[in-house]
């Protein structure tokens, strides 16, 4: 009975402990949502209430209304999705390369990928800029897909190579064995079993190039080539902020990655998971 008690008191205080951390997390979130329907001037007071006296709708009209807007869009997907394939094709070359075949220089290139992922992109803002500017490349989708390019895929080649040195090398040989070549195995038996560290990878590198500000801020100028994190910002001004507007913005830009999440959470999981126990 005293057993039973305590069971039950561990697991009420680890359920209550749980709703806390949880509304802490999610109060941003939700003060977002309210924010986004209520008037401006009602965000700028003093002491908002959590829930807006008015809801309305006109943030999500002025930006599903302004056509500037909706090409941002249109942009951020463009580039987000080119990056994220280009980086799961190369990326599933190169983690299997490294993961199946021993070559010289193979410790030190590993450790060069592991070294690119501490380094501070602030300091490589410059020389990008510079190079950019040289090669004509400036206020282009190409230069935004290749400085994204640059830092998502050595993330993607130590997930895939972390999660093909797991699968059962006899597998492939069996295929080669078939007949398949070294590039049919790949693509018919490790590609296909590896669904989701392909799906975990790819979502986490399509969340780096979705939520970029930094270099889309000092690569591009033009409002075509704007993405929405520029857009966003381009809401605040020195002495007047629509915040209602600008949090529209950020649910409709949040909205893609809360519904991937949501749908391939277990796959994401399964993916970021296996390989990491070696």
């Amino acid at each position: 009975m005293l057993y039973t008690t305590r069971l039950t008191l561990n697991r009420t205080l680890i359920y209550v402990t749980l709703i806390i951390l949880s509304v802490i997390l999610l109060f941003p979130v939700i003060w977002m949502l309210s924010v986004s329907f209520r008037p401006n001037v009602e965000a700028q007071g003093t002491f908002p209430s959590l829930l807006p006296s008015k809801v309305i709708f006109d943030s999500y009209k002025n930006v599903l209304g302004n056509l500037k807007f909706v090409r941002c869009f249109w942009n951020s997907y463009f580039v987000s999705i080119t990056v994220t394939l280009l980086a799961l094709v190369i990326g599933s070359l190169a983690g299997y390369g490294i993961a199946r075949f021993n070559f010289r220089g193979k410790g030190p290139v590993i450790l060069f990928l592991l070294i690119t992922q501490t380094f501070p992109l602030v300091l490589l803002s410059l020389p990008y800029f510079v190079l950019i500017v040289k090669i004509g490349l400036y206020n282009t989708f190409t230069a935004l897909i290749l400085v994204y390019l640059s830092f998502c895929l050595p993330f993607t080649i130590l997930m895939l190579r972390n999660y093909f040195r797991d699968l059962p090398v006899e597998l492939e040989e069996a295929a080669m064995v078939d007949g398949c070549t070294r590039l049919g195995a790949l693509w018919k038996v490790t590609i296909r079993l590896s669904g989701p560290a392909m799906i975990g990878t790819g979502l986490y590198t399509f969340l780096l190039a979705w939520n970029e500000f930094l270099f889309a801020q000092i690569l591009t100028d033009d409002w075509s080539k704007r993405v929405l994190t520029m857009a966003i910002y381009s809401l605040l001004s020195e002495f007047n902020n629509d915040w209602s507007t600008m949090m529209a913005f950020s649910m409709l830009a949040s909205l893609p990655i809360f519904v991937a999440f949501v749908f391939l959470q277990k796959y994401v999981i399964r993916g970021m998971t296996m390989g990491a126990i070696k």
